[in-house]
């Protein structure tokens, strides 16, 4: 397992993201995403989400656990628009959820999923440049 000297702020910061998606998933937003754009949102907010956890949590198993049960999150968000008068069920949307958090899944066994690594390397260079 990948020792994280702030995990806890990394892991803070991924549920805060999740929250945020919740929440502006299900409360009345009046943005224009026409021509498909609302899709590219969906794309990657799920697959920021996939890659994030996919960084904290060690094991490809788990870490294609976490991505799909990030795209049954946007299935069931999808389901629950659908109850509201002011928000639509949209296949497709569900389609760029599922998609996005596959590519997170799949981006997370790059070498990109030293990101957070890398940030605390630096976090921890600027903090030993500013001295006493």
């Amino acid at each position: 397992m990948t020792a994280y000297r702030y995990r806890r702020i990394w892991f803070l910061l991924g549920w805060a993201m999740v929250v945020t998606v919740v929440v502006l998933s299900l409360i009345p937003l009046d943005v224009d995403l026409g021509n498909n754009r609302d899709k590219l949102a969906h794309f990657a907010a799920y697959g920021g989400l996939s890659f994030w956890f996919g960084m904290l949590i060690d094991g490809r198993g788990r870490e294609l656990r976490v991505a799909a049960a990030f795209a049954l999150l946007g299935v069931a968000l999808e389901f629950l628009q659908g109850l509201t008068d002011y928000r639509t069920f949209e296949i497709a949307d569900m389609i760029a959820n599922a998609t996005g958090a596959a590519l997170g899944w799949g981006l997370a066994q790059t070498p990109l999923r030293n990101v957070l690594d890398w940030m605390e390397r630096l976090i921890a260079a600027v903090s030993r440049g500013r001295g006493p």
